[in-house]
């Protein structure tokens, strides 16, 4: 393969500079995933389909064994990705490589979606954020309470404050998100220690419990015994409630190769980005089965029946997440007054109440809320990239690959993610009762997108030594065309899976629109869809018309 002619591009450098190291590779990965579900799985998935605790593998609850099999698919598709991006090391990740190695409209397709789902969650994490604050902070003692209005200001003003620190470069971002991890990771070693403190001693729950949530844990096992719980029509077999918790897992994890789409920010990214992935998979793995592990068994000793089948982790969990009637939310909150859901945060914070440490409850409040806050940097660098990459292909408008020659960010992508984020803000504030219009700029419809563009990503890899073996050939981390032809059909497999189980629980507004939302969010869902095959054979007839060499562009990789 020939070196990029002259003018193919947008220009011949990128301008951008390599400033990302292994550790901060790390960190963007672990910030991007550890965010707000895996406070909450545990019993989030627990409470719809409720197990009697000797069908427990273990003991554990059904999405620890979600978190263990989806963490190996997570270290195995990451790893792919990985791989084939560290052959074409350039920013957009992703879609370099698939449209290199499968076909431009798949490729440009692909990344106009993730570009969508990264830059809608930027504004959903923003909202999200004063979410976390109120859930938090209500269980640890402290009442604060934001409405719709309030909920999608202040995710705007958290897009506006990290699209500006965005502008000055990756560097700076890497210190801030320095700054963000590790006092917040230092703080949950102390939500550890609550869980194994309430594990030793549940004495201490039932005292959290009733000062936190007004009623001991014993009403928290007769609402749930009054309202079905334990009825043969709700109680679930493992395997049902394991399938169940796949979803649950999968969402957890979804970002585990976000640092691939910094590609050309990272340094020696064509040797060590592989690794990045994988190492960072099997750290967020280990913190998903312990945070699933510790915060469950520390509340299995609670409230026990008399023959041991049900405890306050599954009364609890039905409470907050179970299929209950309005009638029954209603008699719930009378029972008990200070009611709110049940989170493996919140657990760690009422244990610390139950042992009058209430200066930990609020640190561990505030810790939850930060981790949360982690998610935002991520989600602006792979959305912000993306579209830079198309810009610099000239497959968008070339004003939007324009680089600060001082702070070496691509300024006008980082503006344009910050405009798309306030759709997700929408989404997740719901203000003005409009949340179920934009459905597919929700959690559901995002993670839909991310998973095909994974999907084609690992495709990618599986052909990249039959359709570019030039490429292949060229690689720094060498392995043999059938491993990687078998190391990417395998992740192929499994990301089509993962993207199977997201379809799965999403049929409604999408296939079947049941009201005006879903049929409007199925229409935006659909549109966002053709609108990037509008964009793309609009670009390639403009270019095209222009004189640029379209097919030379695709088979060439991006100069640095």
């Amino acid at each position: 393969m020939g070196e990029s002619k002259p003018g193919l591009f947008a220009r011949e450098a990128t301008g951008l500079v390599r400033e990302v190291g292994f550790m901060l590779g790390v960190i963007i990965i672990m910030s991007h995933v550890v965010g707000l579900g895996w406070q909450k799985r545990a019993f989030q998935f627990t409470g719809p389909r409720p197990v009697p605790t000797d069908q427990l593998p273990l003991g554990l609850p059904a999405i620890f064994w979600a978190f263990l099999i989806c963490g190996l698919i997570v270290m195995i598709t990451g790893y792919a990705a990985g791989y084939v991006t560290a052959a074409m090391p350039r920013s957009g990740g992703g879609y370099v490589t698939i449209s290199r190695v499968i076909h431009p409209l798949v490729g440009y397709n692909a990344g106009w979606l993730m570009f969508l789902a990264e830059a809608f969650s930027y504004g959903l994490i923003g909202v999200a954020v004063f979410e976390a604050i109120m859930i938090f902070f209500n269980i640890a003692g402290v009442a604060i309470s934001f409405d719709a209005t309030t909920l999608f200001i202040g995710g705007v003003v958290i897009i506006v404050i990290f699209t500006a620190l965005a502008l000055f470069g990756v560097r700076l971002y890497g210190w801030l998100m320095h700054a963000m991890f590790w006092p917040t990771l230092v703080i949950t070693i102390a939500f550890f220690a609550m869980w194994i403190a309430g594990a030793m001693d549940p004495s201490v729950v039932s005292a959290g419990v009733e000062s936190a949530l007004g009623a001991p844990p014993s009403v928290f096992m007769q609402q749930a015994e009054l309202t079905g719980m334990t009825d043969a029509a709700n109680v679930s077999t493992f395997y049902d409630a394991f399938s169940f918790a796949l979803a649950g897992a999968f969402w957890a994890y979804m970002g585990w190769y976000s640092v691939t789409f910094i590609a050309g920010e990272v340094k020696e990214a064509n040797k060590k980005l592989p690794m990045v992935v994988l190492v960072s998979g099997l750290l967020i793995m280990l913190v998903y089965l312990g945070a699933s592990s510790f915060s469950a068994i520390s509340t299995m000793g609670v409230a026990k029946t008399a023959d041991g089948q049900w405890s306050f982790f599954q009364s609890y969990s039905w409470l907050s997440y179970g299929p209950l009637t309005e009638a029954q939310i209603a008699a719930r909150d009378v029972a008990i007054p200070s009611f709110q859901s049940a989170w493996s945060t919140g657990i760690a914070s009422i244990i610390a109440q139950g042992m009058d440490l209430g200066w930990l409850s609020l640190l561990i409040a505030v810790a939850g809320v930060i981790w949360l806050a982690n998610d935002i940097p991520p989600f602006l660098l792979v959305a912000s990239r993306t579209m830079f990459a198309m810009s610099f292909d000239k497959m968008m408008p070339e004003k939007i690959a324009e680089v600060s020659e001082r702070w070496h960010s691509p300024t006008w992508a980082v503006i344009i993610t910050g405009i798309f984020g306030i759709v997700g803000c929408i989404a997740e504030s719901n203000v003005g009762k409009l949340g179920g219009y934009v459905q597919f700029a929700g959690v559901v419809g995002t993670d839909i997108f991310d998973a095909v563009f994974l999907t084609l990503f690992c495709v990618s890899m599986m052909l990249l030594p039959l359709e570019r073996k030039e490429i292949y050939d060229r690689a720094a981390v060498k392995y043999s065309i059938g491993t990687v032809v078998g190391l990417g059909a395998i992740a192929s497999l499994l990301a089509g899976y993962c993207l199977f189980t997201f379809v799965k629980e999403s049929v409604g507004f999408m296939f079947s629109p049941s009201g005006t939302e879903d049929l409007v969010s199925s229409i935006g869902f659909w549109g966002c869809i053709m609108i990037g095959v509008l964009l793309y054979v609009y670009h390639m007839y403009r270019n095209t018309t222009k004189g640029v060499d379209m097919r030379t562009l695709y088979l060439s990789i991006p100069p640095e």
